[in-house]
């Protein structure tokens, strides 16, 4: 249900910003039959949850839209970009005041994108299906 609400948003912003005052579009009007079903038959917990998978989707793809347009404004790639932090974040982790901080920017890996993506979805959807009881 997530990755085809992507694929269907693409690169447009316009379509991002439009999408929910267009209710009568075919695709969403098949996502209605398609989605919700599974999860439950209550009709209104089933709109809610359709409801939260669109906001995940669309607010991952804002996201990217406007780290794009950062690139494209600052002329900084993602990476050139945080290494211009540098020496900001290490004053804040000298401070020794943010150990999760700490742990995040010497432990975690930078997880791939789509692998990002799909570990959100998988989260709203099994915290949905938590609520529904199944």
């Amino acid at each position: 249900m997530g990755q085809h609400l992507v694929q269907d948003v693409g690169e447009e912003p316009c379509r991002v910003r439009g999408r929910r005052r267009d209710p009568h579009r075919d695709d969403r009007v098949r996502s209605y039959e398609q989605g919700p079903v599974a999860l439950t038959p209550d009709i209104t917990l089933a709109s809610q949850a359709l409801s939260a998978v669109h906001a995940y989707v669309l607010g991952s793809v804002a996201t990217q839209q406007a780290a794009r347009r950062a690139e494209q404004r600052t002329g900084l790639s993602e990476e050139q970009w945080q290494r211009s932090l540098g020496p900001y974040i290490s004053a804040v982790l000298a401070a020794g005041e943010h150990p999760m901080l700490a742990r995040r920017v010497h432990e975690a890996e930078e997880p791939d994108p789509d692998a990002e993506f799909a570990f959100g979805l998988a989260c709203v959807l099994d915290g949905l299906a938590a609520r529904a009881g199944r």
